[in-house]
């Protein structure tokens, strides 16, 4: 039984990941496929770099509620589970999957850090209120969003494994979550080390 639970978890966060915000607003205001643009990314950052602030926001609420919105339906979904948390988990690390890899894009799309504060927000929003804080703070230190996402991949399956409040298949999901986080920003480290990063200072001085 809790198999089918998982699975239809698992679904309905990829269903809901795969909507690509930063897509279809670059498809039908810049005329343009996002991943054609600036860094290729199909994510906020992007969207903020190369269209602006306001369509980047716009991108960031759009990826943080389709995280968000699954992981809350799977209880109402599910309402008699015992495994509610762990639904949310699988929900939510499904959302972000869908994100970075949306089948009708050819599996590229975003880095998935938006989607998962989402996920942050609907488990337990004192953590994602503290995971937005700290991945602001870091970027704005660093002048990197790449540093302060790395930063929040690493920082939950860390949470999950000390406090010892989070089951197995939880810390499981984060570890995954991390696996992936860092293969996607693998060329952000790089391009940070060769000095080729775009910072967020000169995000914000181009789009002034």
């Amino acid at each position: 039984m809790h198999i089918i639970q998982y699975l239809s978890a698992f679904l309905l966060g990829y269903i809901f990941g795969c909507f690509q915000t930063s897509y279809f607003l670059s498809k039908k205001y810049g005329k343009k496929d996002i991943r054609e643009m600036g860094s290729g990314n199909a994510g906020a950052s992007n969207v903020t770099s190369e269209m602006g602030w306001k369509f980047g926001i716009i991108t960031g609420i759009c990826d943080i509620l389709k995280a968000f919105i699954p992981v809350k339906l799977i209880l109402f979904i599910l309402p008699n589970s015992n495994q509610q948390i762990e639904l949310m988990a699988i929900t939510g690390m499904a959302a972000i999957l869908g994100h970075i890899y949306p089948f009708f894009m050819n599996f590229k799309g975003g880095k998935g850090i938006a989607s998962y504060l989402g996920i942050l927000l609907a488990i337990n929003w004192q953590i994602g209120i503290m995971a937005i804080i700290l991945l602001s703070l870091i970027t704005i230190i660093t002048d990197y969003v790449a540093i302060g996402s790395i930063f929040l991949y690493l920082a939950i399956p860390m949470i999950t494994f000390f406090s010892g409040n989070y089951s197995n298949i939880v810390f499981s999901c984060s570890l995954i979550l991390l696996l992936v986080g860092i293969i996607k920003h693998l060329i952000n480290m790089q391009r940070i080390i060769n000095g080729t990063e775009v910072g967020l200072k000169s995000v914000f001085h181009k789009n002034k």
